[in-house]
């Protein structure tokens, strides 16, 4: 889900940067350490042993060490890199988990899950029907799983992902029934969701030991468990130990304008990046604004195709009807009530919706987002004000900042 001052958000960082670089503010492993982990594995060597406490790591398959760590204040600069077929790390690590738990993995892939064809997992202790597992799945996003099915999501665009260091963290707390992701920093989704008690397996990086075939293919560093959950305030001191040097402005390096925030409902900094074949598609704040709409509807659909097995009417995500206990985000606003650019649509059968955005007024192009199965979206957009299947696709596709959906 997505993230404003006080909801879910998807978060990005967008651009085609080239492999970014940290320099010391501070002591990385120090400020880690400060918060107490029970395991923190820097991975610098393909085996090793856990910077806190008794655990160690060891190697299986396809490990190698690398000479391109992230960077971070006190570490060797070398990281592992995983194969994406056979290779990952088993800790003796067990359990240590109870009501509250956090994760920290850098990652920095190789390639994208969709391309590789199966799951990408980063780290957590699998067991079924209470899982703890952080993963990058087959559609791009990134999903930790806190229980059996209950996960949040978090969609990076894909220029952001490839060759690319970025410091994740979650975080589950059982009493307070709240679960958050970060990356690089900063919130950019929580819920209610809770999850469930007593994780018991072993903690691996970089392949489940209980789900098969989920492979990470890149470089992993900076790897850590805790037993309970990190605030906001601790997250940012860790990741202010390393400061991003050298980058330029995300806005040059896509060669997209940076937007000046919207009023009224629409009072967000969200900005929203999008390229068909040609390259990067710059969009006006109204288009941005209905690109979010059908965002926000594509990630309620997939929740409900996941956990309902069939997708949901536009009357149901604007009330939040669903059965007890789903956790399935609603819309935040009404479009057709709040837009005065665009009316919006849903048509929904069993497993398959599609939504339009088509444009009130002249000189807005149109968009049509269509699934006909879990986890396919084809997102086109035509400069006529009204898109269907046949008009331009998109393909890679981001956002940075809020969204109109919510828990």
């Amino acid at each position: 889900m997505w993230m404003n001052a006080a909801t879910a958000a998807f978060a990005v960082l967008v651009g085609t940067l080239a492999p970014r670089l940290y320099a010391l503010q501070a002591d990385f492993a120090s400020a880690v350490v400060e918060t107490h982990p029970i395991a923190y594995y820097r991975l610098d060597t393909p085996s090793g042993n856990s910077r806190v406490g008794v655990s160690t790591y060891a190697a299986k398959g396809g490990v190698t060490a690398g000479s391109s760590g992230p960077g971070t204040a006190g570490a060797s600069g070398n990281a592992v890199q995983l194969d994406g077929g056979s290779g990952y790390l088993l800790s003796t690590q067990k359990g240590g988990v109870g009501q509250s738990a956090s994760i920290m993995a850098w990652v920095n892939l190789s390639e994208l899950p969709s391309k590789a064809g199966h799951d990408f997992y980063v780290a957590g202790e699998s067991e079924y029907g209470n899982d703890l597992d952080l993963q990058f799945e087959t559609d791009n996003q990134l999903k930790f799983f806190t229980a059996a099915g209950g996960h949040l999501t978090f969609i990076p665009p894909l220029a952001s992902l490839l060759n690319q260091w970025h410091m994740i963290v979650v975080t589950m707390d059982l009493a307070s029934r709240t679960r958050a992701l970060y990356w690089d920093g900063v919130l950019v989704a929580h819920d209610a969701g809770g999850g469930e008690a007593g994780k018991k397996a072993a903690f691996s990086i970089g392949a489940s030991t209980v789900f098969s075939g989920r492979w990470f293919k890149g470089g992993l560093a900076e790897v850590a468990l805790w037993d309970h959950s990190l605030n906001a305030a601790q997250v940012t001191a860790i990741y202010s130990a390393a400061q991003v040097v050298g980058s330029v402005s995300t806005a040059a390096a896509s060669g997209v304008a940076a937007e000046s925030p919207a009023t009224g409902p629409f009072a967000t900094t969200a900005k929203v990046e999008v390229s068909d074949a040609k390259g990067p598609v710059k969009l006006k704040r109204p288009e941005q604004i209905a690109y979010m709409f059908l965002s926000a509807i594509e990630i309620i659909e997939h929740s409900c195709q996941l956990t309902l097995q069939h997708v949901c009417p536009l009357n149901q995500m604007l009330s939040g009807a669903y059965p007890a206990g789903s956790n399935i985000e609603h819309l935040k606003f009404d479009p057709n009530k709040t837009d005065p650019n665009y009316a919006y649509t849903v048509q929904a059968n069993g497993m398959a919706w599609e939504a339009h955005a088509n444009a009130r007024k002249p000189g807005l192009i149109g968009f049509c987002f269509m699934a006909r199965d879990i986890g396919t979206v084809t997102a086109t957009y035509s400069p006529s004000g009204k898109a269907g299947w046949v008009d331009t696709e998109f393909g890679d596709r981001g956002m940075e900042g809020d969204s109109f959906a919510s828990q």
